[in-house]
């Protein structure tokens, strides 16, 4: 796509991003939770991304779930498979490279959980009946042992640290406090865990994208990423495509399409991808990705918040519910559709973009 969006090369160097400690807003002074929040919504306002520390997930609880996704991957292929989605659903279960449906077109395997283990599961605490289309029922493989266990827990701490973002965020943003916990109580978040390697080929045209450029249907994105070969990038509005350095200690976040449509675009949703590794040192070994998709109710409300807007602003977005959005958003998966086009024809009239 020739757009300004999507210009520049492969070659770029590592985007600066801020490093913010979160535990001030935890355990700090109203000036120190304001600073981390200001600090916060100022890193989303530039380039849509930031880094946190003093997020306290314990290292055992990571690691055990990083050893378990990295135990379950390396396991033979046919292994694996028994707990592919029986619809072809690449939101349930396993899904590795190949052909149709269900398949990554890139040397990608992928593990999905949903926050409930089945549709009927959620319905019991108070989600709508239709929630059976975006919560699928869990298919958790037998081997590693604990994986189940692991994988749980290391959910229970990405939604402690959601909540934590989001009411920083609302501090930063303005909002009153708590204004996020009733689009969220019932969300149907997920949890994937990405494993790029060339253990498995896609039968596709090799490619220098491991994950094409994209923008996340979320409301923010928590992802922890190892030093592996390949590169996470942004797109920085001006300097082009950037890599995204794994930092010790830290997780990456990043703003979706919700918050950026809450927020009239003042907290940016960011195009991103993957490279895949070029050097021949690096081809057979791996690296695994795993982000946190915070969602909303599908009830909740999305729409430009006119206590956000500035005097004569007007909203970017229509209001909808996010049902509709999120139904949208994985049609679009489904259909091939690159969520950049949108920002790139945003971008040819409005320049701030770029």
């Amino acid at each position: 796509i020739d757009s300004p969006v999507l210009a520049g090369g492969s070659g770029s160097t590592t985007v600066d991003l801020p490093v913010v400690d979160v535990s001030r807003f935890v355990d700090g002074t109203p000036q120190e939770r304001s600073s981390v929040a200001d600090a916060l919504v100022a890193a989303c306002a530039d380039t849509g991304f930031v880094l946190i520390s003093g997020h306290g997930v314990p290292d055992d609880r990571l690691r055990a779930f990083y050893d378990t996704a990295r135990e379950f991957f390396q396991l033979p292929l046919q292994q694996k498979l028994a707990v592919k989605s029986p619809t072809d659903n690449l939101f349930q279960g396993y899904a590795c490279p190949g052909q149709g449906t269900g398949f990554h077109t890139s040397e990608r395997q992928s593990f999905n959980v949903n926050r409930y283990d089945s549709p009927g599961q959620a319905i019991e605490v108070g989600a709508p009946a239709d929630i059976g289309d975006h919560v699928y029922d869990a298919l958790w493989p037998e081997q590693p042992a604990g994986f189940r266990n692991a994988w749980r827990a290391y959910f229970a701490e990405m939604d402690r640290l959601a909540d934590t973002l989001l009411r920083a965020f609302e501090l930063g943003l303005g909002l009153p406090d708590g204004w996020f916990a009733p689009q969220m109580f019932q969300n149907p978040s997920n949890l994937v865990a990405n494993y790029y390697s060339n253990d498995i080929d896609s039968g596709h045209e090799p490619s220098p994208f491991r994950f094409k450029a994209h923008v996340d249907g979320d409301v923010f994105t928590i992802l922890y990423q190892d030093d592996g070969p390949g590169s996470l990038q942004l797109h920085q509005r001006g300097r082009g495509w950037r890599d995204v350095a794994p930092v010790p200690g830290t997780f990456v976040v990043n703003i979706g399409e919700l918050m950026a449509r809450w927020t009239n675009d003042r907290l940016r949703a960011t195009p991103h991808r993957v490279l895949a590794p070029t050097q021949p040192d690096e081809l057979n070994a791996f690296r695994i990705s795993a982000p946190y998709f915070l969602k909303p109710n599908l009830d909740a409300v999305i729409g430009p918040l006119p206590e956000l807007l500035s005097a004569g602003e007007q909203p970017r977005y229509p209001t909808i519910t996010a049902r509709q959005w999120l139904g949208g958003y994985i049609a679009d998966v489904y259909s091939g559709y690159d969520s950049t086009v949108q920002f790139a024809e945003r971008a040819a009239v409005d320049p701030s973009l770029t």
